[in-house]
């Protein structure tokens, strides 16, 4: 098993280059004891997936956790970055290239949007780790979009109805979170997740993450791979150089899904089991780190 452990460790992908403003980061966020308590941050669900606004709240999740994604950038909001001033320019000088040399005043315009645009870049939080921030962290006060204060049972009944798969996938996110992983969406590669070693500004994904839920021994319908889907999943693993983990959630016996005190009551009863497409130990080798 060392071996293994030793092969992954050794085959990770780091970037090139970390971008300084990135490289001092936390695994979770830490708070000051003396304001623990006045200590919130407001974000707003929008139906889908829930925005933070404010540029301090934005760097405190993404430099204590890396929690969120820009909703305008690859991955870190601009605020973060710095990068407001550099767009601007590049883009008037851009456009000046394709006007001529007299004042354009829609141009102009153009490039103050987009200045204004960036500058205001939300950062958005897929479920999963929203309702981390409300219920483990205490950190999160969530809000409708016409600003009505949305509290932890009807978070959870809210994202329950907007993602049907939203409990197994947020007792998975609990199991990997336990173990270190900085944890994404996995839309983009056709997986729940994307699990990294410290952070995308360090490594690139180290595995597509695929969620299954088994009540009594059965596994659900609600989210099953057959065999020419996963084909299909390894070749985009393989393409982009990640691999596939795959994590069954097991439930306790009789439990009610829809009921939200009794499912985080039974968090504790939820086993978790590992299936992986190669053979290596993926938690050895993320101690190495």
């Amino acid at each position: 098993m060392a071996l293994k452990g030793n092969f992954f460790g050794n085959n990770l992908r780091p970037k090139n280059k970390t971008i300084p403003e990135l490289s001092q980061t936390l695994p979770l966020p830490i708070r000051d004891k003396t304001h623990m308590d006045s200590f919130k941050i407001d974000a707003v669900f929008t139906g889908y997936s829930v925005h933070v606004t404010n540029p301090d709240s934005i760097r405190f999740l993404c430099l204590n956790g890396g929690f969120g994604q820009g909703m305008l950038s690859r991955a870190f909001p601009a605020c973060i970055l710095n990068f407001n001033e550099g767009i601007c320019k590049r883009k008037r000088r851009n456009n000046a290239s394709k006007v001529d040399s007299n004042y354009s005043p829609v141009s102009e315009g153009f490039s103050s949007n987009i200045c204004n645009a960036v500058s205001s870049e939300p950062l958005c939080l897929f479920l999963e780790e929203a309702f981390f921030l409300m219920q483990e962290l205490k950190l999160l006060e969530l809000k409708t979009v016409f600003n009505k204060p949305i509290d932890i049972p009807e978070a959870f009944d809210k994202f329950r109805k907007a993602k049907r798969n939203f409990f197994v996938c947020y007792c998975a996110y609990l199991y990997l979170k336990s173990k270190n992983w900085i944890i994404k969406s996995g839309i983009k590669f056709g997986g729940d997740f994307v699990i990294y070693v410290r952070g995308p500004q360090f490594y690139h994904a180290s595995y597509i993450v695929l969620i299954h839920d088994v009540l009594n021994g059965k596994f659900s319908n609600s989210h099953s791979v057959d065999g020419l889907d996963f084909q299909g999943l390894n070749r985009i693993a393989e393409t982009t150089a990640k691999d596939i983990l795959c994590l069954e959630v097991h439930y306790p016996n009789k439990l009610d899904i829809s009921d939200y005190a009794t499912c985080l009551e039974r968090l504790k009863d939820v086993r978790i089991g590992e299936i992986f497409s190669k053979h290596h130990n993926y938690l050895a080798g993320r101690n190495l780190i």
